[in-house]
């Protein structure tokens, strides 16, 4: 069993391409896809519901009751 806490800092310490290319050759080795379990991953397993998410809100009202002591 390989020491995990080592495997980490050897993790962490690698640059973003040659973190790239470990994904790549994990996904070849092992038959994965990274890319495909993210979004249910961060979507939590929601099924339809998480699918039909409500549209981003980009305009906004503010209303000021008082300009203060200023």
């Amino acid at each position: 069993m390989a020491d995990l806490a080592q495997l980490e800092e050897q993790i962490v310490g690698l640059t973003l391409l040659d973190a790239a290319a470990l994904v790549k050759k994990l996904e070849e080795r092992l038959g994965v896809s990274a890319a495909a379990a993210a979004p249910v991953m961060v979507a939590g397993g929601g099924g339809a519901a998480a699918a039909e998410a409500a549209p981003e809100q980009t305009e906004f009202s503010f209303f000021f009751n008082d300009k203060g002591s200023n």
